[in-house]
């Protein structure tokens, strides 16, 4: 039942293009002036939030859920029912996989393996389904609790203590787990003593996979109780942990959480009269790299046996390769920082591809992208947006990122020998000017204009001599400067396709270019068409 009955509205306090607030409240019907709210733990997908309330009879604490309604405001959150949510469970223990469809739990529920014990419950319509526990090796005979996955579901970080209560633990230890190709896990492993150093405590993996946020009490210099530590994963080892001066306070910090994008970190802090849920911007040395989840569904004759890849056009470095699962569906992270260019190639040379690039190098990006992708034989008249071919800035050249794209036309064309393909430039963003007014306009193009030009000539042969006005004509030469670099770009590909053996009599080349005053929507587009 919902006993929440709280007015809602969105505060407002920052955007991600126009400036980042340090800190957000949620909105009032998760901050209720009149109730203390705590322990939040936000889907990376940021749609899905279980919290912690007084809520209860008599003041008890209860677990809570929340989605969101669009993009930008919460439902009023609901108590979660009693099979997930009931005095057996190490009340501040819980989590949600990165669609907020999963729950995780620790329980001392019957049938484990220890004391407390790792669960899961799956969101099925709007019913939890009933608790299962991970089992062994997850599980053992000692005390396992607050577990974090990562965004793929692939690995889990968790504490295995020695002492555990409904509210606290002790003499805990942070390990990891992998999930095997065949779906059951390896054996958990034990993070390094530099993370391990006596108590450390509820893990938190973030959406890049690489940030792991936790707690401890055995770290010298902190504030006071339990604070919060990060370190970073690169490669196979664990950095320093530092402090997170920017959360800690006096009391104990522990239960945290962020969403994909990585730019605020969650936790609770005192309100005006109660404990409230807030968001503080993370330092921009820590935080964690922003993640976007892109989700395939192929439709082809063998949508299985496509093949996908990604790769990272800043260094050419392959982040992604596999194939989708039977039905055609796949899903990928893609990490802050990068240009990538997925690709889907079918399993006949003379089926279409698909490209698409992702440009996650700037401050604002979307938590989530969803392709469907058709794969078929092609038909005269098709056309392709060739998304991975870029060119040099400044330049007509063609970048080294070019190349994957330009190799499954190559692969395209050849596997079609009865079509001639025509490869189209476009430009949406022409700039043009008299004089060289900026560094985009490396084009000129000289025009010879004809003028009539005036002159004075005197008559002597009338008296007295009389001035004359006469004309003659004159030629002067006009420039034009420009960033149209289209021309150029389309014969550079053309003669990419030529070296690879394609027949130059099998293509032809068409150029534009247009104004485009939205800055945001200034770029050059190849396509190829079929004919």
């Amino acid at each position: 039942m919902n006993r929440y009955c709280w007015s809602a509205f969105l505060v407002l306090t920052g955007t991600l293009c126009l400036g980042q607030a340090k800190i957000r409240k949620m909105p009032n019907n998760i901050n209720h002036p009149a109730i203390n709210v705590s322990t939040p733990y936000i889907s990376f997908d940021g749609n899905t939030l279980v919290f912690i309330s007084d809520y209860g009879e008599d003041n008890t604490l209860i677990m809570n859920y929340t989605s969101k309604i669009d993009a930008v405001n919460w439902k009023d959150p609901v108590v979660m029912p009693k099979n997930v949510n009931n005095r057996l469970n190490y009340l501040k223990g819980f989590a949600l996989s990165q669609d907020g469809k999963t729950l995780y739990l620790t329980s001392q529920k019957s049938g484990g393996l220890g004391g407390y014990d790792i669960l899961s419950s799956t969101l099925m319509g709007t019913v939890w389904s009933e608790p299962k526990n991970f089992g062994s090796p997850i599980n053992s005979n000692k005390q396992e609790g607050t577990p974090s996955v990562t965004a793929d579901g692939n690995v889990m970080y968790f504490m295995r203590c020695d002492q555990m209560n409904v509210s606290a633990a002790s003499g805990c230890k942070i390990m990891m787990v992998k999930k095997k190709t065949n779906g059951q896990w390896e054996n958990p492993v034990e993070l390094p003593p530099n993370i391990n150093t006596g108590n450390s405590q509820v893990p938190r993996i973030m959406g890049d996979d690489e940030t792991l946020i936790f707690s401890s009490d055995k770290f010298p210099g902190g504030k006071g109780g339990m604070d919060l530590y990060v370190t970073k994963l690169n490669g196979n080892e664990w950095s320093q942990p530092v402090p997170l001066d920017f959360a800690n306070t006096t009391g104990n910090d522990q239960y945290i959480s962020a969403t994909s994008l990585g730019r605020y970190l969650m936790k609770e802090a005192p309100g005006q009269r109660k404990t409230e849920i807030v968001e503080l911007l993370f330092p921009s040395d820590i935080k964690p790299k922003g993640t976007m989840k892109v989700e395939g569904k192929i439709a082809a004759e063998n949508p299985g046996a496509a093949y996908i890849s990604v790769f990272n056009q800043k260094d050419q470095s392959r982040v992604y390769n596999g194939r989708p699962s039977g039905n055609g569906t796949f899903t990928l992270y893609l990490k802050e920082g990068g240009v990538y260019d997925l690709s889907v190639e079918p399993e006949k040379d003379n089926f279409t591809f698909f490209s698409k690039k992702f440009d996650l190098t700037g401050e604002k990006f979307s938590l989530s992208s969803n392709e469907n992708i058709s794969l078929k034989p092609l038909r005269q008249g098709d056309t392709i947006e060739l998304t991975g071919i870029s060119f040099q800035p400044l330049l007509f050249e063609l970048t080294s990122g070019s190349t994957q794209e330009l190799r499954k036309l190559v692969r395209l064309i050849k596997g079609n020998p009865s079509y001639k393909f025509n490869i189209e430039v476009s430009l949406y963003g022409l700039e043009r000017d008299s004089v060289k007014s900026n560094p985009e306009l490396t084009e000129v193009t000289s025009d010879s204009v004809k003028i009539v030009v005036p002159y004075q000539v005197v008559d002597s042969l009338v008296v007295p001599p009389v001035s004359k006005t006469m004309t003659r004509d004159s030629v002067v030469i006009k420039n034009t400067y420009s960033n149209d670099r289209t021309a150029n770009q389309g014969i550079e590909i053309l003669n990419f396709l030529v070296s690879q053996g394609i027949a130059g009599s099998n293509l032809t080349l068409s150029h534009r270019a247009v104004p485009e005053p939205v800055s945001e929507n200034r770029r050059t587009v190849v396509k190829v068409t079929a004919r």
